[in-house]
């Protein structure tokens, strides 16, 4: 493209072939403090609601602190298995579906090897995303919203805010990675035991932890784009068409 200010085919590239990587992570090769360090700088970089900048990030690299947390990981995921995945009948017929779950078994099986797990968090709880704020309402003083006034939830806008302010970091975190030949993924199995994790980092109770993004060097870096159904399938001009 003419006059891009950045090479569009490269950008592009980077953004379409930054996968979630379970399997091809180089779970004997070290990696450097200094190379998380800089891709978080990277993410610190992204939006965030009211430039608040509430993310905090955990870093973990100790080999016992792994053990454990692998423990729990390793818990959430046979329940997982058990409760969920075997009883979708549907989805255990699907191709894609068992590539996808046997990518993540790997995973499971392997996360106390991974070099480094980091959990991004946010300072605060989720809101609750059926509130209704009274305050809010009563700030639109003399203006009559009418029918527009039923079922106003505030909560709705507080919850994209406070998830909105860390998701955007965690996808640059992870795109930094990529451009430095490192792999990771998102994954949220350790929640189950939020409070169980935060005790043993010590993490307080009025943060919340956001998920676990494994990170290592990739074997390999001929990542490709995924199949996915077209954006023009899934994309309404001016007014919703399913």
């Amino acid at each position: 493209m003419t006059g891009a200010p950045f090479d569009v085919l490269e950008t592009d590239r980077l953004l379409t072939t930054t996968r979630s990587v379970r399997r091809r992570l180089d779970l004997d090769r070290p990696v450097p403090r200094e190379v998380i360090e800089e891709a978080l700088e990277v993410a610190v970089q992204a939006p965030t609601a009211n430039d608040q900048q509430n993310w905090r990030w955990v870093v973990i690299t100790e080999q016992a602190v792994k053990d454990q947390l692998a423990e729990l990981f390793d818990i959430s995921w046979q329940f997982h298995q058990k409760e969920v995945w075997t009883r979708s009948g549907r989805r255990r017929n699907n191709p894609q579906a068992r590539k996808n779950n046997a990518s993540a078994a790997t995973l499971a099986e392997t996360i106390a090897r991974v070099p480094a797990l980091v959990i991004p968090c946010v300072l605060g709880r989720p809101p609750d995303i059926g509130a209704i704020d009274a305050e809010w309402l009563g700030a639109t003083g003399t203006r009559n919203l009418g029918t527009w006034q039923e079922g106003v939830r505030i909560g709705a806008m507080r919850a994209s805010n406070f998830y909105g302010s860390i998701f955007p970091a965690v996808w640059s975190f992870q795109l930094a990675l990529r451009s430095r030949g490192l792999g990771s993924t998102i994954t949220c199995m350790h929640l189950p035991f939020e409070r169980q994790v935060g005790e043993l980092l010590g993490i307080p109770a009025g943060v919340t932890q956001i998920c676990l993004v494994p990170v290592a060097y990739t074997i390999g870096t001929d990542f490709r784009p995924a199949k996915r159904v077209s954006a023009k399938e899934r994309t309404s001009w001016e007014r919703w068409q399913a």
